[in-house]
């Protein structure tokens, strides 16, 4: 574990202090800005319409702000992650560092898991910054935080999903560019082929492409429950996705 530490360090102060990083948290902050104000502001016209037609309750501030900005981050994360961990192993390659981890007595194992880490830790930073807007309504509105934290930890597994196809998508290739578009296709890919597959006449392979529908899994977040069914979902997928990895980097070594 301390050789993946240490390598999952090296890259992860290499990505939060890239040009590239930075740039990311900002353009975020500022499309999260935009539209978390657009959800609120139609809170507010929500709760006054109920408040003039003397309806009882009122609208879900869940619902109606905190489900859209979960959904804007995870539609954001889809396409920005990719840039993300784009240089995790194919910038290796471009530099001619990679053939000195190929030779060292590092396993590949440990080079992906490290490297996996620091990509999960850096897309954490970014979730971080999402969670500053819900943390600051916390200061000013009422609502049930264990639903919210619920909902994260939802993302949080759907991002440690996009860190590993990504870094698969760089194993492949020394082009950072070509890492970040297979990377994008491979986080639509996980979202389209559950959906398409799920209308099968056979009702077994129905069933099956209905569990590996991811939207349905993070759903069940984003209702507020924890279930055990959607947690080894999302680390069978996480881990298909690093062994993958794992498997492209050992092969190089026999090339």
């Amino acid at each position: 574990m301390r050789v993946v530490a240490l390598i999952g360090w090296k890259d992860f102060k290499q990505i939060v202090s890239s040009p590239i990083f930075f740039l990311m948290a900002a353009l975020n902050a500022v499309i999260w800005s935009l539209t978390f104000k657009g959800f609120l502001t139609n809170f507010a016209q929500e709760t006054m319409r109920f408040g003039m037609t003397g309806q009882g309750g009122g609208p879900n501030i869940i619902r109606v702000v905190f489900t859209p900005h979960i959904q804007i981050t995870n539609l954001i994360f889809i396409v920005v992650l990719p840039a993300l961990t784009m240089r995790l192993i194919s910038e290796e390659k471009k530099l001619r560092t990679y053939d000195l981890l190929m030779t060292s007595p590092i396993t590949a194992a440990q080079i992906v898991l490290g490297k996996f880490f620091a990509g999960l830790g850096a897309t954490t930073c970014l979730l971080a910054v999402s969670f500053l807007y819900p943390l600051g309504m916390g200061l000013i509105a009422d609502f049930n935080w264990p639903t919210v934290m619920t909902v994260y930890l939802g993302m949080f597994m759907m991002s440690a999903l996009y860190v590993a196809s990504g870094l698969f998508a760089s194993s492949l290739t020394e082009s950072s560019m070509l890492a970040v578009f297979m990377g994008v296709i491979f986080n639509f890919l996980i979202w389209f082929i559950g959906p398409s597959a799920a209308g099968s006449d056979i009702k077994w392979v129905s069933s099956v492409m209905e569990y590996l529908t991811v939207g349905q899994q993070l759903m069940s977040f984003i209702s507020g429950s924890i279930q055990v069914s959607a947690l080894i979902f999302f680390v069978t997928i996480i881990g298909f996705f690093v062994f993958l990895s794992e498997r492209v980097i050992e092969s190089s070594r026999w090339r």
